[in-house]
């Protein structure tokens, strides 16, 4: 059964009532955003949504793609932590008969909700308080240790799946999870590449699937505390290091920075040289602070790096980004035209285009919220006109043009040049080939179903939230002209302003629509006449001039 896309579950949690069987979710309240709708959480096989309780808040995970035994997966992990509770993990739940869209239900994990903030964010604002740091390195020790005399292993050790609540860790996000009890199984993730080795593939399933990413988590806050000014590197997606750094080590800026450090020079010199291990031979995280381990010092040379977290798209491949509709990816395109508007509250926003509008096809939506996040990193919306970039983000649309909403200066990476951008298109994502996209398991009528009841629900869902924000649009300008006087007040909205409706291109095509219908009717009325012919005379010939002679009476009767 083909699994429901974000939208269809955006839609099915304004309703907890009628959509879930539990009875807990059945009188919560979904938690919403600046429009009064559903505030949803992407991850990669899974949107999820904060559910909210009088007592307790829960994270409700929805599939958007096949996840191999996940119900066995998530037994073996409850009844695991049964024997063996761990401060570290928050209790998960699998529920078969979770959510119902459209009348079936399917599938969720239900989880209490860990207030926090994720890792990286927490980093962003305490990166200078060193003690705060050093607490926070002792307690990754810690919980590395014990998944290590569990014998367990999370699976996907990176900045989105560990949250910091009062300077204490806690991870979240269990698909991936290795137990001893699910040794037969291969993974179902391959975790986010800034954080994997890059031999890791499905067949790599074992406690030590975590090594490498916790040395990665290890040295660059081993980094952080030594010099704080290293968080430049970050991009919203790593901490300090990512896969282009491992792909090329001896050209890499972070890594050389970071090997001018004395403290912590040794531990570079090491995380180069597990970099060039086989996978199955990178050490444990005491095994690498110590130093106890083999490997080649000499090793140089350029290492494959074919991996994303998510889909890398190309931005002038506008069907294509349709397709990934809700989804979270990563698009690579050239800024060439921008739209600047003001609504009546006075909040500018700006439509980033890639091509010419009105024909482009990818759009960069910029609100008020967007703009000021870019300008506390030294970023502008008109900054990123004529550059080439990388926008990372959740795809929704209008009038069937993808769109994606920026709200933080880490979506945007503004990338050297074309070449960069052909090398970021050439990433595939991680997958371990047992997933699988919806679409695989549909028809292609079912597919074209689909699509309409999406544009549909797209302009009803775009129109009431954007109904009774009207804007007053400036003129739309190159880079290189002046820029022309501000026109009056009209009464649009944000997307009307930006995607207008041809009214010639609707006459044109109910024109064409009326002769197709009529050639249509012709050749039925032919093929009559051909079959009477043939039941005439017995031969193709009968009903070649029967069908000849039809068509001729029928553009007679049907001639002005």
């Amino acid at each position: 059964m083909a699994l429901p896309k974000g939208d269809q579950y955006n839609e099915a949690v304004q309703n907890p009532r009628v959509s879930f069987a539990d009875t807990e979710l059945k009188t919560a309240k979904v938690e919403t955003g600046m429009f009064d709708l559903p505030k949803p959480y992407s991850g990669g096989f899974t949107v999820t949504f904060k559910l909210q309780t009088p007592t307790t808040n829960y994270a409700v995970r929805c599939f958007t793609r096949d996840i191999s035994d996940i119900q066995r997966r998530y037994q073996a992990i409850s009844s695991f932590f049964a024997s063996k509770p761990s401060r570290y993990f928050v209790e998960a739940k699998y529920l078969k008969d979770g959510i119902r869209v459209s009348g079936t239900f399917f599938p969720v994990i239900k989880m209490k909700w860990m207030e926090g903030e994720p890792l990286n964010f927490y980093l962003e604002n305490n990166r200078n308080n060193k003690a705060k740091l050093q607490t926070l390195l002792s307690d990754f020790l810690n919980m590395v240790a014990e998944l290590e005399s569990f014998g367990i292993a999370h699976g996907d050790l990176q900045q989105g799946n560990i949250i910091v609540k009062n300077d204490r860790l806690f991870l979240i996000d269990y698909d991936g999870m290795y137990l001893p009890t699910l040794s037969g199984l291969k993974s179902n993730e391959l975790g986010h590449p800034n954080f994997q080795h890059p031999q890791r593939s499905a067949n790599h399933y074992s406690a030590r699937i975590d090594r490498f990413s916790s040395i990665v988590i290890y040295l660059s806050l081993r980094a952080l505390i030594a010099k704080p000014a290293l968080w430049k590197y970050h991009n919203g997606e790593n901490i300090i290091l990512k896969s282009q750094d491992i792909a090329d080590l001896n050209n890499s800026p972070a890594i050389t920075e970071l090997n001018s450090i004395a403290e912590i020079k040794p531990l570079v010199e090491r995380f180069v040289g597990i970099c060039h291990l086989d996978f199955d031979k990178v050490p444990s995280l005491n095994e690498f602070i110590s130093g106890s381990f083999n490997y080649d010092k000499n090793k140089v040379g350029k290492i494959a790096v074919k991996n994303s977290q998510y889909d890398v798209l190309d931005a002038k491949m506008k069907g294509t980004i349709l397709e990934h509709f809700g989804e979270k990816v990563e698009v690579i395109g050239y800024i060439s035209n921008q739209y600047k508007g003001i609504t009546r509250l006075g909040s500018s926003y700006y439509f980033l285009n890639v091509g010419s509008y009105p024909n482009q096809t990818f759009t960069l939506t910029v609100w008020s919220e967007g703009i000021a996040a870019l300008s506390s990193a030294g970023k502008s919306p008109t900054s990123l006109v004529n550059k080439w970039v990388s926008a990372i983000g959740i795809i929704t649309s209008y009038a069937e043009r993808p769109q994606m909403i920026i709200d933080s200066a880490s979506q945007i990476q503004i990338l050297n040049n074309e070449q960069e951008a052909k090398d970021r298109l050439s990433l595939k994502k991680i997958s371990p080939g047992i997933g699988s996209r919806n679409a695989k398991h549909k028809s292609v009528l079912e597919q074209i179903q689909e699509r309409k009841k999406i544009q549909d629900k797209e302009a009803e869902v775009f129109n009431n939230i954007y109904k009774n924000i009207p804007a007053t649009p400036t003129a739309q300008t190159s880079p290189t002209s002046k820029p022309k006087p501000t026109p009056p007040a009209q009464h649009t909205t944000k997307s009307q302003t930006n995607q207008p409706i041809s009214q010639t291109s609707n006459k044109t095509t109910s024109t064409s629509t009326t002769e197709n219908e009529g050639c249509s009717v012709g050749i039925v009325v032919a093929a009559i006449f051909g079959f009477i012919g043939a039941g005439i005379t017995e031969n193709v010939g009968g009903f070649i001039a029967g069908a000849i002679g039809g068509f001729i009476l029928y553009s007679i009767f049907t001639t002005d």
